[in-house]
């Protein structure tokens, strides 16, 4: 229990720097715990003053600063994916993930002499909690490094460490059961043995998400379970004693820890296994104290785990089975399978909502179903290929196997493809942060003291609660600029009728490290925080790719109503055409309507009109007024000055609060025609930081000065927030510029 508290204490650190309101509850609630158990001032105090102290420690928590340039690296092993192989490679006491654009292979232990550039990702530009950099120091990387190729004649042997010698082992396995069958099963069966997540196509993993059975797939403390248990069958079977079994499961354990690299999940459930087999020789079972040194151990081997999903997901999931498992010792099978299942989905609810921001409605069910499933048939087909993958597989049974992982994936695919499974959710406030956690806690307590109708009554409580996140809106609208690099997109949501308008997309663009999408780390993320599941219209000014590049994708992923675009703009055609199929959004003839209205979001079209015809996408760009209660914004896609010209000589002066600049702020637009004819508080400049345009050009910054500009590439995403006569400025970057106005009453 000591342990445990001190655990406690630890965690209650990190939340207090995070979410300091969130983090006074928690200190709270477990000072009553170290009270209680405890029954003294003494490790009370402690426990205070240790959260204190870590709090503090995050606060100054040492960021490894990674070099510039390093003039050598040392292969120390291999990362795998559909698509091709990275390496890891170490310089002094740096860690880097090597990406080589030419297909080659440079063997575990080999130096090689650079100079090699080190790139390290930039920090988070959205208002979104995907980051890089996090995700990096969470996986102990330093930087990464791009190359096109490395000389053979630049690299030498060097000596192997121990790590390295696990490493080539891990590979030589890898091509073993690579070479075994031709198959695209081969990539399930390395993911299952090993927890490549690599080999997990992005269909297949927005699968297994919405079907809460994304643990099924990779290495976890389910898959170590079952390997420990057909290990004492099987070493039971051969008469061996006791002593002897458990000495042979240990080792066997601790290989396994070895082949999947420590990852935070493996680990938890490898060292508790072989901990308890350890103090089994002493007729002990300290189950809470053996689960809290092993999180303790990894915080101190890497501080940065605790912010990992996994890490969160996988312990607090345990210490609730293991903390409950006095109420279900005397329970049938069927109960303890349904009662465990049920408080696992609980007590992750919040965790996911936090971290994910979505809820499973049919985690528990496919739990039931996946569960027996992949212990009965799935992991069983997995240790009996490693074995045939070494000495023989027969070509039945390779087909065998092609067909069962066929169907199943297809069947996962099915299921999740044919409901919805997952409900987006917005970013949780503390009080809901807090009041989730109450409710999801009482909803365990009556569910172990088999109180069925208070269970249904929270559970009720809950689910009103998630509806009432995003009915109970702070503003009455939000205009958001998405920094997409060099592009343009423009989230506008009215919170009162739930209702979203996404003018353009962002230019189309892959990460060539993640094989990942632009909208995948900008656009999409930010519409899943803010809790958005359908988009009522997308507007594309013209079919230039920065402004429509991440279109079809988008409308891949989520669901669109209408499609409002320039059937004249000469890309048109060839974009309509290549729609993906089923992808819907009924296209709408910009030039036959003027007028649109989404919730109480009113669009008016100024420019152009249905007799204007030009061969530059630019010059077709639409330029649409968008009303959002007492303020106006004026977007302006990429149109000349020439055009600018025109549309403003037919519309005459034209005022309103907030001008989207045209063509990313460069000199060829906002004229000073445009200029003397206009009258707006903000300019936004939607612009890549450093591109090479040098957007926006200073001629346009010194014609624009009596406007306030909000440059992405200064200071990330811009975000106004509407309520009533007031509007709200944030931004990302740079909170100095942030502040509020309220207008005037007419």
């Amino acid at each position: 229990m000591i342990l445990f508290l001190i655990l406690l204490s630890v965690l209650n650190g990190y939340i207090l720097h995070g979410q300091p309101i969130l983090g006074v509850f928690f200190v709270f609630f477990t000072s009553l715990i170290c009270h209680r158990k405890m029954k003294g001032k003494a490790f009370l105090l402690f426990h205070l003053g240790t959260t204190v102290i870590v709090a503090m420690a995050v606060f100054i928590l040492p960021e490894k600063q990674a070099p510039g340039m390093i003039d050598t690296l040392t292969v120390t092993g291999y990362k795998y994916s559909q698509d091709g192989i990275a390496h890891t490679v170490a310089h002094d006491e740096g860690r880097y993930d090597l990406y080589l654009e030419e297909a080659e292979k440079l063997p575990i232990g080999a130096e090689c002499s650079g100079p090699f550039e080190v790139t390290v990702p930039d920090e988070q530009r959205n208002f979104i909690k995907k980051d890089d950099l996090m995700n990096m120091r969470v996986n102990n990387l330093d930087g990464r490094i791009y190359a096109a190729s490395i000389d053979p004649g630049l690299c030498a042997e060097g000596v192997r460490t121990w790590g390295m010698r696990l490493a080539d082992i891990r590979d030589r396995y890898m091509e073993t059961v690579l070479a075994a069958t031709d198959h695209d099963y081969k990539f399930d069966i390395l993911t299952l043995s090993i927890g490549n997540k690599a080999y997990i196509t992005s269909d297949l993993f927005d699968a297994l998400q919405k079907l809460g059975i994304y643990h099924l797939y990779v290495i976890s403390g389910t898959h170590v379970a079952f390997i420990s248990a057909i290990l004492f069958h099987v070493l039971n079977r051969f008469r061996l004693d006791i002593t002897s079994i458990k000495l042979l499961m240990i080792a066997a354990l601790l290989m396994f820890l070895c082949l999947n690299f420590f990852s935070p999940s493996v680990f938890r459930a490898v060292f508790m296994t072989v901990t308890l087999l350890l103090v089994s020789f002493t007729r002990k079972k300290p189950y809470l104290s053996v689960i809290s040194l092993s999180a303790l151990i990894q915080i101190i081997i890497n501080p940065w785990i605790v912010f990992h999903a996994g890490f969160q997901l996988s312990y607090i999931t345990t210490f609730v089975i293991i903390l409950s498992r006095y109420y279900w010792s005397g329970a049938s099978f069927f109960t303890q399978l349904l009662g465990i299942t049920l408080l696992a989905e609980i007590s992750t609810l919040v965790i996911l909502l936090h971290q994910f921001n979505e809820v499973s409605i049919s985690g528990i069910v496919m739990n039931m179903i996946f569960v027996p499933l992949f212990t009965s048939l799935i992991f069983p087909m997995v240790i009996l290929f490693n074995a045939m993958a070494f000495i023989h597989l027969p070509e039945v049974a390779d087909m065998a196997y092609a067909f069962v992982f066929t169907a199943l994936k297809g069947a996962i695919t099915l299921i999740a493809n044919g409901m919805e499974h997952r409900i987006a959710v917005a970013n949780l406030g503390p009080f809901w942060l807090i009041l989730l956690t109450l409710i999801s806690y009482w909803m365990m307590r009556t569910l172990c003291l088999r109180q069925i109708r208070k269970f249904l009554m929270l559970s009720a409580c809950f689910i009103l609660s998630i509806f009432l996140i995003d009915r109970i809106p702070q503003d009455d609208f939000t205009v958001t600029m998405v920094d997409v690099g060099q592009g343009d997109a423009f989230v506008i949501e009215d919170h009162r009728n739930h209702s979203v308008l996404l003018i353009d997309t962002g230019g189309k663009y892959y990460y060539r490290e993640a094989g990942q999408k632009l909208s995948d780390r900008t656009v999409l993320p930010y519409l899943k925080e803010s809790g958005v599941d359908h988009i009522d219209m997308i507007i594309l000014s013209h079919f230039d790719l920065d402004h429509v590049g991440e279109a079809h994708h988008i409308l891949g992923k989520v669901p669109v109503e209408h499609i409002y675009a320039n059937p004249n703009d000469p890309g048109f055609n060839e974009w309509h055409e290549s729609m993906p199929d089923g992808s819907g959004g009924v296209v709408i003839d910009a030039l036959q309507a003027t007028e649109l209205q989404v919730g109480d979001i009113d669009i008016t079209r100024l420019f152009p009109g249905p007799e204007h015809r030009d061969d530059d996408p630019n010059r077709n760009s639409l330029v649409l007024k968008v009303q959002t209660g007492a303020y106006s914004f004026l977007f302006t896609g990429d149109t000349d000055e020439e055009m600018e010209r025109l549309w403003v000589s037919e519309a005459g002066r034209i005022e309103g609060d907030v001008l989207k600049l045209a063509h990313h702020g460069s000199d060829t637009s906002t004229g000073e025609y445009f200029i003397a004819n206009t009258d707006f508080t903000y300019g936004m400049i939607s612009a890549g930081a450093g591109n090479r345009y040098g957007h926006p050009h200073h001629e346009v910054v010194e014609r624009a000065q009596d406007m306030e500009l909000l440059d992405t590439s200064k200071l990330g995403m811009v975000r106004f927030r509407i309520k009533g006569g007031r509007m709200c400025v944030e931004t990302k970057l740079d909170p100095s510029r942030n502040h509020c106005i309220k207008k005037r009453a007419e």
